[in-house]
């Protein structure tokens, strides 16, 4: 919410500055999480995200099968066993479930550490090619078309199909 406020702030103050006999205000608008999911490196490091998330999934999916027929067979013989030997089946299952709790989380601070990786290089990239066409072609502004950030904006002024285009140039 911050970060919206703030963008309609710095437009309300470009467009105060604007006046008659000054510069004209040029703005324009790029829509970043479709440059990166439409450029060419950005769709390569997703498909490299994508086999590292299922290769991860399937390690953990084995893992929770084994747990589950841990647990239908704790509850199966745990009418027949004697009490010592039911208490222990259900702390190896709990130390087991423990387990396999904190490999998930790991997994997933893994998977953000690794996505960020994979993107952050691109996000910098998709910034520089940014601050280059709005230097090149005198751009006051050039806000990001977030959800957040900008509620409506028209699509003369939208730069994400030229980011793209110049950023897939420049990496070949």
């Amino acid at each position: 919410m911050k970060r919206a406020t703030f963008c309609v702030a710095v437009v309300l103050a470009l467009i105060a500055v604007a006046r008659p006999g000054r510069a004209e205000l040029k703005m324009g608008i790029v829509d970043l999480q479709r440059a990166l999911n439409e450029s060419v490196a950005g769709k390569k490091a997703k498909e490299q995200f994508k086999v590292e998330f299922d290769r991860m999934q399937n390690s953990l999916k084995s893992e929770k099968d084994r747990l589950d027929r841990l647990k239908d067979d704790l509850d199966k013989k745990s009418v027949v066993l004697k009490e010592d030997e039911r208490k222990t089946m259900a702390e190896d299952f709990e130390r087991k479930r423990r387990d396999l709790r904190r490999k998930l989380e790991d997994a997933d601070a893994e998977l953000r550490k690794k996505d960020s990786e994979l993107t952050g290089d691109i996000l910098k990239d998709l910034a520089v090619v940014i601050q280059q066409i709005g230097e090149r072609d005198g751009y006051t502004v050039i806000l990001e078309n977030s959800s957040s950030s900008v509620l409506y904006g028209s699509k003369s002024i939208d730069l994400t199909d030229e980011v793209i285009k110049t950023y897939d140039t420049r990496k070949k």
